[in-house]
């Protein structure tokens, strides 16, 4: 093996080689992908891989429905019962936060739901740590340096770094800095994706005064964090259904302030969720975090207050060097 074929093998393996088997990795180690920037690699069978990063790259690397097979049985290291759960729902969820849409012929399990019986895509979405993304954001999202955070709602399109940015949030709000007190916060991750949680433990840097609920739902973490941990802040990610709604509105009866995500493109836009209707007439959001992206893929955010008045307009979210 060459020198620099060796060189491009190892800057691959820490990025996209854990996500294959070895036999399966040389052509992904030629590629020439700047794997940093990689946000999602979609497979489909038979069909030329598709990456997206600052554009979207067809690949010529094809997958048959034998390889499919191997490489999902390779992502859930042999134990495909083990992720059966996860598999009704979709996808899997593996070290490091990463999550894999799963997807093919479905086949009929208990209580009506599907599971997918021949897997022939796959979506995997890449979970990056982007530290200090969102440092300049913190003095809006409180009244006072001593005060407790207030209640605030990131709105974001799928795919342009709501997760990512909330990881941030909760990490600086935990550690504190600047002359903001650290506080605790206690993460519901139902997915493993904000910390990253593997085994329960969390993979990523969400901060030495986190805690972090894996796994259940979002009201029995809630529960229990409350009961047990007494959060100052709880986070949660993908506001979806009327009873994460609901959950909220328990945690912040509970004395506690909410950090919470929610896909839109705009404060109105969330105004017709049904789920966000109680949530939003009790003007219980404080702040408004919208998120969006540029024709070249960059990241901007706007804050707004519970009133809709701007607090900070079109702003760069720049990744620090």
């Amino acid at each position: 093996m060459s020198t620099q074929k060796g060189a491009c093998i190892m800057a691959a393996d820490n990025r996209i080689l854990q996500f294959f088997p070895q036999g399966l990795r040389s052509s992904w180690a030629q590629s020439g992908i700047d794997f940093g920037r990689v946000q999602e690699i979609r497979l489909r069978v038979s069909q030329p891989v598709r990456v997206l990063s600052d554009r979207e790259r067809r690949l010529p690397i094809v997958y048959g429905e034998r390889e499919m097979e191997e490489i999902f049985r390779y992502l859930c290291h042999d134990s495909v019962y083990a992720y059966e759960e996860e598999r009704k729902q979709g996808y899997i969820t593996i070290e490091g936060g990463h999550r894999i849409g799963i997807t093919g012929e479905l086949t009929t399990a208990e209580n009506g739901r599907f599971i997918a019986k021949y897997i022939r895509y796959m979506n995997i979405r890449l979970a990056h740590e982007h530290k200090d993304i969102a440092r300049k954001m913190i003095s809006y999202l409180h009244r006072t340096k001593e005060g407790t955070p207030l209640n605030t709602l990131i709105i974001s399109p799928p795919g342009v770094g709501k997760t990512t940015l909330l990881r941030d949030l909760i990490r600086l709000l935990s550690n504190g800095g600047d002359g903001y007190r650290g506080c605790n916060v206690g993460v519901i991750d139902e997915r493993g994706e904000i910390a990253g949680a593997y085994r329960g433990s969390a993979m990523l840097d969400c901060g030495e005064r986190t805690d972090v609920v894996t796994g259940g739902d979002k009201q029995q973490g809630i529960s229990i964090l409350v009961r047990t941990f007494a959060p100052r802040v709880i986070a949660i990610d993908e506001i979806g259904k009327r009873a994460d709604a609901e959950a909220i509105l328990h945690a912040g009866v509970s004395g506690c302030s909410i950090l919470a995500t929610v896909h839109g493109r705009s404060i109105a836009d969330v105004w017709q969720k049904t789920e966000m209707e109680r949530i939003l007439q009790l003007g219980m959001i404080d702040r408004f975090v919208v998120l969006s992206m540029g024709e070249n893929m960059d990241r901007y955010f706007e804050i707004y207050d519970r009133e809709g008045n701007g607090l900070c307009g079109r702003s760069l979210l720049q990744v620090p060097a």
